[in-house]
């Protein structure tokens, strides 16, 4: 998953704390043409005990259809956060009685059913089904915030800035301001997108601080600002101790400080809670950076048992799948996955899966076209730049791989240290044939 997933993911308070004010700002740079970010409750909250909560309600008032809804989107970060299939089934089973006792008018069915959709990567679905339930309640924060998600998801970018503006009149808030900080780092501008993230955090509410600094520490850390990272991460983790996305940030941060024993201890415990593919696969290439092969290969053995895991709860994994196959599985079984990805949406992270998979069975023009699009934004995703610099060396435009090759490398310092060993080998390559 992208890191909006992985991001993405990642609790979200849906609920208005102090809006900033985005709407006025000046839009990124238009471009050529993605966490979606989990609906609520806020990373403060305990979730276990917001369920409990909510189905006691529900014994008293079993026709509430809004608590039936709450209940629905509850199960659905569980199952984000747990990675336990079954809890979309709940949800799944939650929304429909929501929608059974209110069908007409429930706003909050149609968008709990959305961030269903939305957790299951069926984006077209989520975006139909917040459009429904704006077109009920235009103001609602959670149908507008995962309209936001599901057009970057879809690769709709310059649609993205038209739904953040109308979001951020209707419902400023830190969800608002979050997506906005996310559209100015998707377009290169990673200043302006710590900017907002720090002033959100200042101004809302305590419960929003863990989310917020963590992705404000990670654009410090790319930014290579640890000191900045660390201090961030600090906080965000005493205000919310068990936070899993700042142990995740805190694992890449002890990479960029040249501490991998630690990050490995840090990402043991992360993958313990919540074996994302993504997470299991980045463990894996440390031990695999620090010469632990048999433990390398078992994480990697964890990752495809753990997809078979989601795509049985309908989570669609390809993305995430074609990413880890494309270099440490099947290279062919990348393409297909990647494939079948992109004939859903374009976005830029499926252009880059997409065109490394095909770089990896040997069809470099087109994985160069594809290559292209990932990095038409100027994203600064540092595995962006590596793969397209990859696929120029491999095509013999050496100039090009050399520039892009170094501008991945400079990238991120969290990066995964055996994707940089990769990505130096062929800068080291191509220079040296220079």
């Amino acid at each position: 998953m992208p890191r909006y997933l992985i991001l993405i993911v990642i609790a979200l308070v849906l609920s208005v704390s102090g809006g900033i004010g985005l709407a006025t700002a000046p839009d990124p740079q238009p471009a050529p043409a993605a966490v979606p970010l989990p609906a609520v409750p806020a990373p403060g909250q305990d979730l276990a005990g917001t369920i409990e909560a909510l189905q006691v309600t529900l014994q008293r008032l079993p026709e509430d259809h809004a608590s039936w809804a709450s209940l629905a989107v509850a199960y659905v970060e569980q199952g984000r956060l747990t990675g336990v299939p079954s809890y979309y089934e709940q949800a799944s089973e939650a929304a429909d009685r929501s929608l059974e006792l209110e069908p007409d008018d429930n706003f909050s069915g149609l968008a709990a059913r959305a961030a269903i959709a939305s957790a299951q990567h069926d984006f077209d679905g989520a975006l139909d089904l917040a459009d429904q339930s704006l077109a009920i309640n235009s103001r609602g924060l959670s149908a507008l915030a995962i309209r936001v998600d599901a057009l970057t998801e879809l690769g709709r970018y310059q649609d993205q800035l038209a739904a953040l503006r109308i979001a951020d009149r209707r419902q400023p808030s830190t969800a608002i301001a979050a997506r906005y900080a996310y559209a100015f780092e998707l377009r290169g501008d990673l200043s302006r997108a710590a900017s907002i993230l720090k002033k959100a955090s200042d101004t809302g509410v305590r419960s929003d601080q863990s989310y917020l600094l963590t992705l404000f520490a990670d654009i410090q850390r790319r930014l290579g600002r640890l000191p900045q990272a660390a201090q961030a991460l600090k906080v965000a983790r005493k205000a919310t101790p068990d936070y899993l996305p700042a142990q995740v940030s805190l694992a890449r941060l002890d990479i960029a400080r040249g501490e991998p024993d630690r990050a490995v201890t840090v990402w043991q415990r992360v993958v313990a809670q919540q074996p994302l593919p993504e997470y299991v696969t980045e463990l894996g290439e440390l031990y695999l950076h620090l010469g632990r092969q048999a433990e390398a290969r078992k994480q990697f053995a964890v990752v495809d048992a753990t997809v078979t895991v989601l795509e049985s709860g309908g989570v669609n994994a390809d993305l995430e799948a074609a990413l880890h196959e494309a270099d440490h599985g099947s290279a062919r079984r990348a393409v297909r996955l990647a494939e079948a990805e992109w004939g859903r949406r374009h976005s830029i992270h499926v252009a880059d899966a997409y065109g490394w998979a095909m770089h990896q069975v040997g069809r470099d023009t087109r994985a160069l076209e594809l290559a292209r699009r990932a990095t038409a934004l100027g994203t600064p995703d540092a595995r962006f730049w590596i793969h397209r610099g990859s696929i120029e060396a491999a095509l013999g435009m050496k100039g090009a791989a050399s520039v892009h090759l170094r501008r991945g490398l400079a990238g991120d310092p969290g990066l995964s240290p055996w994707q940089r060993a990769q990505a130096r080998a062929v800068l080291q390559e191509v220079e040296g044939s220079r």
